[in-house]
């Protein structure tokens, strides 16, 4: 992809012409305020911002609105979320501590709009208070996989988030997890995107294999080929929203006080590249004690518990979220929009021929039996729906 330029729709595009234009190609877009103005959020969440705050930014990269503090506390202040410090940094993600969203409120009042350091992220409110509609899920992003499985299948999790901060609060360089799709829409506040395309990630490591943290503090005797990388910088505003491909690694920065609701997920469309993800973070567990594989008489099943550790997700997930959407779509269950069926069949079959090449059939199966009989039936009923039926 030669032109970084990522097309604004101010109407928002038809799902044919979004699935063919952005979700297969995996190219990003911004989408104007009309696809979310209808939200409560956008409706209730938020009060008209009369005289600007001091921010860092300059006078064009203005918000319109900001928080409702008030309404937010009284109707949310009892859920807790992480919120992270954005000037320490743990490893490759900031230090976070867990407050009741009233304690994280005090503060981020308290700056209203000015440069702060605390961001509220990965906030499951959806999930704390089911019965409270604040949103409704685009149609463009309602083929969503990882939520599907997770809300009907384990009620445990799940993949519909709430990030609230300040101006200047940030979220360093990363690629979502499980390089999922993602979608994000501004109830309020501006954010600033920069987005690297697939396909140069050495070009952000240094001769150990980091990652750099954040683009704006780079050592170039540290990372030498980062300034070669390709990257493109947009401004999301006031009830846009922007999809972020699978793999495109970025940076966000607020400006203002910013709130934003977004989804990680994953289709038939991604479905290549999430298990990618799977296989490459399967790989790194199966490295991390490739020392003691004779030592150890289920070497594999030992690989799957580090992977559920390390990434949150192993070989059942994976299989798990398969089958439940499988069973769903057989049974005429699923989104008004979404691809053709025999066409994701095929997207399902392509991927459960690599995951038999890159393992073995043989391993599958024996996993599968060792780790619940039913996980085994599970697999070979897949394969009869998607291969035969």
């Amino acid at each position: 992809m030669d032109n970084l330029d990522i097309p604004y729709y101010k109407v928002p595009p038809s799902y044919s012409d979004f699935l063919k234009n952005h979700l297969i190609p995996n190219k990003p877009a911004i989408i104007g305020p009309a696809l979310i103005d209808s939200w409560k959020a956008r409706k209730e969440w938020i009060v008209p911002i009369d005289t600007p705050a001091p921010s860092t930014a300059t006078t064009d990269l203005q918000p319109k609105f900001k928080p409702n503090y008030a309404y937010l506390r009284d109707h949310f202040g009892s859920a807790q979320g992480q919120v992270a410090k954005c000037d320490e940094r743990h490893f490759t993600d900031q230090h976070r501590t867990v407050q009741t969203f009233a304690e994280f409120i005090k503060t981020w009042e308290a700056d209203d709009g000015k440069p702060s350091l605390y961001y509220l992220k990965d906030f499951h409110l959806a999930k704390a208070f089911p019965d409270n509609h604040f949103y409704q899920v685009p149609y463009l992003f309602e083929d969503d996989w990882l939520n599907e499985y997770w809300l009907q299948e384990r009620d445990d999790d799940d993949y519909r988030f709430v990030y609230l901060g300040g101006d200047s609060t940030f979220t360093p360089l990363h690629e979502d997890v499980y390089r999922s799709y993602s979608w994000s829409s501004n109830v309020c506040g501006i954010k600033k995107w920069t987005f690297f395309p697939p396909g140069q990630e050495d070009l952000y490591k240094d001769r150990y294999g980091n990652r750099v943290y954040d683009i704006r503090e780079v050592d170039p005797t540290e990372f030498p080929q980062f300034a070669q990388a390709r990257k493109t910088v947009v401004y999301q505003r006031d009830g846009e929203t922007i999809f972020v491909p699978s793999g495109w690694y970025h940076q966000v920065e607020n400006i203002g006080a910013a709130i934003s609701i977004n989804h990680n997920w994953t289709n038939a469309t991604n479905l290549i590249m999430t298990y990618r993800s799977l296989k490459k973070d399967y790989d790194d567990c199966v490295r991390a004690i490739e020392d003691l594989r004779e030592s150890m008489a289920e070497f594999t099943e030992e690989c799957q518990k580090l992977l559920l550790v390390h990434s949150g997700w192993d070989w059942s997930t994976f299989l798990s979220i398969l089958s439940c959407v499988v069973r769903h779509r057989a049974s005429g269950a699923g989104p008004a929009h979404q691809p053709g069926w025999d066409w994701q069949r095929e997207q399902i079959k392509l991927v459960l021929a690599q995951w038999v090449a890159d393992e073995g059939e043989e391993t599958l199966l024996q996993f599968f039996k060792s780790k619940d009989n039913d996980l085994y039936v599970k697999y070979l009923e897949l394969k009869q729906r998607v291969l035969f039926s």
